[in-house]
């Protein structure tokens, strides 16, 4: 198959790796407003040229940095042997936490590997989320699926049924233990369940100083290779990972958002409230390579120029995560559900907290910001401008929300306070 007139946006991540969904295919994500599709159009908030462009990304929830360097590694290989030329293809790389540490199972457990029931289907070309789609044009699905499907299954992904945030390529696994509880083992099996909790026990042992090496060894390997091919790139974080590390006296290097639990909202017996503990200051001295100075040789080659951070006076080298507390206020982590007409949040859920996934619209309104490097597509300002007014306008609404974005601040405070929060 010939693919020299099409381009490609490769991306991966966590769960956070919704950049290029969002941005690329908004419609798709908009059962909640229709009304926004029929007064903005489906085909003109994208500045693109006349190709037909097709969107891979390869996010797996809850993986960490393994699954991120390999798969954008693998997919972007195979598009070169297919003769994709390397002008023609974008890599944004989300990369998740640095604990994220994977698990490639050994073979003496001698694990019966079927039972994962990872899955390869050309019927299935959601499983990661490729799509395809051309400037003012709707692409349809049957016109769409022979080469996507051909896609699909020329890259040897898989995914697992037994657990979602289990991935395949080729015959390499990746499993991150600590992302889940033993049930999602022991429904496998008894010699899963001993599995788990004995790659738990190593995992555990593992010092922080190993898994941040990986990290960054991952992170330094995929900008190597990418710039090796001459391909545009752009990495981001899912949180301010490199900096704000704290030394205690005792000599105990910690994180204190991931380490010390410090979130902008916490639990104090039952109430809810902003936490006076999360006072985040731009600090350099708190840089991870001032703190464990025997990283400083890698952070120094690592390219912070194809790096997108949120910096404020609060926030250095902040990510998504960041960007969404400071901009989108309290409502910036909602994702209303489908059945609209009697929606139900579980209140901590929708508190503006790292981790708690941000909504479409700081996705939408961060790709010009995080892919800075992608040459061949833009979201349009004025469709920023659509979806900044939208925001606000739910956010000061009466009601419960009047585009659907997210929530409006009444309502918000009506959840929390009748949940006890606050």
């Amino acid at each position: 198959m010939d693919f020299s007139n099409y381009k490609f946006v490769v991306s991966t991540g966590c769960s956070y790796g919704r950049l290029a969904d969002y941005a690329l295919r908004w419609f798709e994500y908009t059962h909640n407003s229709p009304n926004l599709i029929n007064e903005y159009g489906q085909t003109e908030w994208l500045d693109l040229d006349d190709s037909k462009i097709i969107s891979i990304n390869l996010s797996l929830s809850s993986q960490g940095s393994d699954w991120q360097s390999d798969s954008i590694i693998h997919v972007v290989n195979e598009l070169l042997k297919l003769e994709v030329k390397s002008e023609n293809i974008f890599c944004l790389v989300e990369w998740s936490q640095w604990f994220r540490f994977a698990i490639h199972p050994p073979h003496h457990y001698g694990l019966d590997f079927d039972k994962m029931n990872f899955v390869k289907d050309e019927y299935e070309i959601s499983l990661f989320n490729f799509r395809m789609f051309q400037k003012n044009t709707v692409l349809y699905e049957e016109e769409t699926r022979p080469i996507l499907s051909y896609l699909h299954d020329y890259f040897n992904l898989f995914k697992s049924r037994a657990c979602e945030s289990w991935g395949k390529i080729g015959d390499r696994i990746y499993m991150i233990p600590r992302n889940l509880g033993p049930n999602v083992y022991g429904k496998l099996g008894l010699e899963y369940e001993l599995f788990y909790e004995d790659i738990l026990k190593v995992e555990n042992d593992i010092p922080l100083e190993t898994k941040i090496n990986v990290y960054l060894n991952n992170i330094l390997r995929t900008q190597f290779f990418l710039e090796k091919n001459n391909l545009k790139y752009n990495f981001v974080f899912m949180q301010s990972t490199l900096s704000d590390w704290k030394l205690k006296d005792n000599g105990i290097i910690y994180h204190p958002l991931f380490n010390g639990g410090v979130k902008p909202y916490e639990d104090f017996g039952r109430v809810i409230k902003p936490s006076p503990k999360f006072n985040p200051a731009n600090n350099p001295k708190s840089d991870i390579e001032n703190i464990m100075p025997e990283l400083k040789s890698k952070i120094n080659q690592i390219n912070f120029d194809n790096f997108w951070f949120y910096e404020t006076e609060r926030f250095r080298r902040g990510g998504i995560d960041e960007w969404a507390i400071d901009n989108l206020k309290e409502t910036g982590f909602v994702e209303l559900p489908v059945d609209y007409s009697n929606p139900s949040f579980d209140p901590h859920q929708i508190l503006p907290n790292h981790g708690n996934h941000p909504g479409m619209a700081a996705y939408i309104l961060l790709w010009n910001k995080a892919a800075f490097n992608c040459d061949f597509i833009k979201v349009k300002p004025d469709f920023e401008k659509f979806i900044w007014d939208k925001y606000r306008e739910d956010y000061n609404y009466d009601g419960i929300s009047k585009n659907r974005i997210t929530l409006s601040k009444k309502e918000w405070d009506r959840i929390v306070i009748k949940n006890k929060l606050f």
